[in-house]
């Protein structure tokens, strides 16, 4: 027994000891717990979003870019005559370059954003192992400089740097939709088409490690009928996601997911016309389907396409983050200047501005794009 303390006393110091011990690890369990629960709550899926009804026979004719837009500029890019970029499928912005994935498979256009010129034109058809089947989708790596290139044929990637250099290839065993580079790792997208897919939602995969961390799964119904140009817009390192399964729009950042926009379209497209094999034209006939969308930090613009609508199959939602209250129109009417669109795509440069291609002539070697500047109300409540 320690000297100075009798046998009670040392029990009784002995008990607060152990009692106190006891209670600092259970703080610590706690603890523990409490931070493991707010990871999880973290990667959960927030689903109290009340869906916004619409009803695109409530279009207005047009609106103008003034009520959306605080001014317009423009980049022209010396494409010269080698260019032979056909329409934009994907664009992103870096600092100093701009990368376009061409609309008809005719490769990855990059440009110096400084002196406007081609840097490089990436379009290395073939089956040699620096080149591809088809570029099926891309994604950038603006830290590395790198440009991610999926060839479904034969389930790889391919890199290049942004000068068009072959730098290396990996193995990919999933089928993807589209996907995006993000915190060192693949954003995988799949909603599911058909079963021969497999898989079907949105997924991280880490192809060094090759280790993959589930964000959202679907276990439905094949829906064979698609019609649809983008599944996600990126903006810095958010990036915003449709999916065609529950019309929702979603939010991806710092490896989680949480839903933004729920969506109750009236013309919406049955599910069993989805699921069918071959579609009867005269089934989806005034039915609708989401084409594109854009977002902003407090809006989100979507496009429809109106099947059997001749004159002018496209309606625009403009829909306000905040009070869901929703604008829809026809089409776009530019009452800034007499600069023409080339075609109905809108595309998301970062949380103040969006950017669309402007008309031109088939001879040109000058490829201008209009860049929209967001007004301060769709940016900042």
């Amino acid at each position: 027994m320690p000297r100075g303390l009798n046998h009670d006393s040392w029990h009784v110091k002995t008990y607060y000891q152990t009692f106190t011990y006891g209670i600092d690890m259970i703080l610590k369990q706690i603890h523990n717990i409490s931070l493991a629960l707010l990871l999880i709550c973290s990667s959960c899926i927030d689903t109290k979003v009340d869906s916004i009804f619409i009803n695109l026979e409530h279009a207005e004719s047009s609106i103008n870019y003034s009520s959306i837009f605080e001014r317009v500029e423009y980049i022209n890019l010396d494409a010269g005559e080698e260019c032979l970029l056909s329409g934009i499928k994907k664009i992103y912005f870096d600092s100093d370059t701009l990368i376009f994935q061409d609309s008809k498979n005719e490769g990855v256009f990059v440009f110096n954003l400084k002196d406007h010129k081609l840097v490089s034109h990436i379009n290395r058809i073939g089956q040699g192992p620096e080149e591809y089947h088809k570029d099926n989708a891309i994604a950038v790596d603006s830290t590395s400089n790198l440009i991610h290139i999926y060839d479904m044929m034969n389930f790889k990637v391919n890199v290049y740097t942004y000068k068009g250099e072959y730098a290396y290839s990996y193995k990919i065993e999933y089928f993807m939709r589209d996907f995006a580079w993000m915190d060192n790792q693949l954003l995988i997208i799949q909603p599911c088409i058909n079963k021969v897919y497999k898989r079907n939602g949105v997924w991280l995969y880490n192809p060094i490690e090759n280790q993959e961390s589930l964000l959202l799964e679907h276990d439905g119904d094949d829906q064979s009928f698609e019609f649809m140009s983008t599944y996600i817009e990126q903006s810095g390192n958010k990036i915003y996601y449709y999916d065609r399964n529950d019309d929702c729009i979603y939010l991806i950042n710092n490896k989680s997911i949480s839903r933004l926009y729920k969506i109750d379209l009236k013309q919406k497209v049955p599910l069993d016309i989805r699921t069918a094999s071959n579609q009867n034209p005269k089934d989806l006939n005034m039915k609708s389907m989401m084409f594109d969308f854009v977002p902003s930090p407090h809006s989100v613009l979507l496009c429809y396409f109106m099947f059997g609508e001749k004159e002018n199959p496209y309606r625009y939602v403009l829909i306000n983050s905040k009070t869901k209250e929703t604008t829809i129109f026809k089409k776009f009417i530019n009452d800034m200047d007499d600069i023409l669109s080339a075609d109905n795509k809108i595309f998301c440069i970062n949380d103040q501005s969006w950017c669309r291609l402007s008309q031109q002539s088939e001879d040109s070697e000058t490829v201008q794009l209009q860049i929209m500047y967001l007004k301060d109300q769709f940016v900042h409540h």
